[in-house]
């Protein structure tokens, strides 16, 4: 019904006036179901005009939200009394590198590999120690870092990655097993580390001798402290 009188909307409009000229011809008879059309057909249109406002407006709440491209435990519920996971998940990226340290701790090395390890990381940490001391070039400083932190534990990790109980049996380069190979690089790395200590010593000798002459010049010539040369 309500759809049939918002369609004709215009033609029942039309049938006021007309319906007044009526009551004006024939008697007062006429008026009040004239008052009666008049309200009903206005009346009628707003209520369902409200009713449509009313009916979109209910459809588009109804409508689910846009996915926004956020992850599907974001809102995820906690349990605060449950121990945090601390472990690395897949999407966290990689894990923290091993050190020589924590690599020399497998059961796989051989000892003397074991022992190499443990030796690069000891004298690398005891010549990064004393490079920052003293203030030494940054450039020094990383290259010793590299070689603690990058090339050692990469020859030890080559080595564990080897086949089980390949390592002592298969030629791997020039006649050398695997197990050989990285004690040569390890030795390499742990010479290495020792000659840019004695660098960064000679360095701190060269500074003390500099500080040496300087003072002789100064004050070593000088028999009477009246004749000191300041």
């Amino acid at each position: 019904m309500i759809q049939f009188l918002r369609s004709n909307r215009s033609a029942l409009w039309l049938l006021i006036p007309l319906g007044w000229v009526l009551v004006a011809m024939t008697g007062g008879w006429l008026v009040f179901p004239m008052v009666l059309l008049t309200v009903f057909i206005g009346t009628g249109f707003r209520t369902a005009g409200c009713s449509g406002r009313r009916l979109r407006h209910g459809q588009r709440e109804q409508l689910p939200a846009p996915a926004r491209g956020l992850p599907a435990d974001l809102h995820r519920p906690v349990d605060l009394a449950k121990p945090a996971d601390l472990t690395p998940r897949a999407d966290q990226g990689p894990a923290r590198p091993q050190t020589l340290a924590e690599l020399a701790d497998d059961d796989r090395l051989p000892q003397d590999v074991r022992d190499r390890a443990l030796q690069l990381d000891r004298d690398g940490t005891a010549a990064l120690t004393y490079l920052r001391e003293r203030g030494a070039d940054a450039r020094e400083i990383f290259d010793v870092e590299q070689l603690v932190t990058d090339f050692g534990p990469q020859a030890v990790r080559s080595y564990l990655a080897l086949a089980p109980g390949a390592a002592d049996t298969e030629q791997v380069l020039d006649g050398k097993t695997g197990r050989q190979l990285v004690v040569e690089q390890l030795d390499l790395l742990i010479e290495q580390t020792a000659a840019r200590m004695r660098h960064a010593a000679r360095l701190g000798s060269d500074q003390l001798l500099a500080n040496h002459r300087f003072l002789t010049e100064k004050f070593g010539g000088a028999k009477d402290p009246g004749q000191l040369r300041l």
